[in-house]
């Protein structure tokens, strides 16, 4: 990556993936939607067959979504991933091999020219840039005409699982230490508007909608434990912290286990979509 002035977002971001490098992956790979499949199935169903088609994926961590989108459409799309880490990019260059184009960028600076790609997607990474209306420009320079942008974001209200649980056991202790931890989430995208805003018809894009959906799993309680431990708050917690919201955790979560001694966990999402104007 360029050397650059980074955010303390951005410090800690790379800091955390660099421990957690393929984090996002293991957390929403295994997570369905109530139609079967899962959050990345349902941004590379976006990828038109046919012809070859250039695909960039901002924020393509480990590569799973450039995985699928090969699965699907084999040597018929050319892929492109970026990511500021260099760590996420190791791991997605041993998923997919010499084949894929990988670039240690930031998507506010994309060194793509204009008008050469058919379709930039992202997952879980987009409401995590700084500057989202530069990002945004950069999304439109580098689209063809005609071209689709979606992006997958944390997102409204799930049901009231193990990760609601997880949640209130979260807050309950950051608020008893009294202390607020940082805040990733860009605003622009805590709203159905916030990013439509910036997908009107003065950004040049059009069609632009979004949806909403939720993705679960069923664990054990134990591994539920786990994948918590892979979210951006816990990487914010001192070591008595993390284990005050374990123990409330998983006496929250005894109440919900089924049958099988499984717990779902349920994250909601949104799903933000546009064309850039023919």
């Amino acid at each position: 990556m360029k050397a650059t002035v980074l955010s303390p977002n951005e410090r800690f971001l790379l800091d955390f993936h660099r421990s957690h490098a393929g984090a996002t992956a293991e957390f929403f790979g295994p997570a369905r939607t109530p139609e079967g499949g899962d959050s990345y199935d349902r941004l590379a169903a976006l990828v038109p067959g046919g012809d070859e088609a250039v695909v960039l994926d901002l924020g393509c961590g480990d590569g799973l979504l450039l995985e699928r989108i090969r699965q699907r459409r084999g040597s018929c799309a050319r892929l492109i991933g970026l990511d500021m880490s260099a760590d996420e990019l190791a791991a997605a260059a041993r998923r997919l091999g010499p084949d894929v184009l990988l670039l240690n960028e930031r998507a506010q600076a994309i060194s793509l020219p204009p008008a050469s790609v058919d379709v930039v997607l992202s997952h879980m990474a987009l409401m995590l840039m700084g500057d989202p209306a530069s990002v945004i420009v950069e999304i439109h320079r580098v689209l063809r005409p005609g071209g689709v942008f979606s992006a997958i974001v944390d997102g409204g209200p799930a049901p009231s699982d193990g990760f609601a649980c997880f949640v209130a056991s979260l807050r309950r202790t950051i608020g008893a230490a009294g202390r607020q931890l940082l805040r990733l989430v860009h605003p622009t995208f805590t709203s159905h508007g916030g990013l439509l805003a910036h997908l009107g018809e003065a950004a040049g894009f059009s069609d632009s909608r979004v949806d909403e959906l939720a993705v679960s799993r069923r664990e054990p309680p134990a591994r539920l434990w786990e994948l918590m431990l892979l979210t951006y708050d816990m990487a914010q917690l001192f070591p008595g912290e993390v284990e005050r919201v374990r123990r409330d955790f998983l006496e929250a979560v005894e109440a919900l286990r089924d049958a099988e001694g499984m717990v779902g966990c349920s994250v909601g999402l949104r799903q933000f979509t546009a064309r850039k104007h023919g």
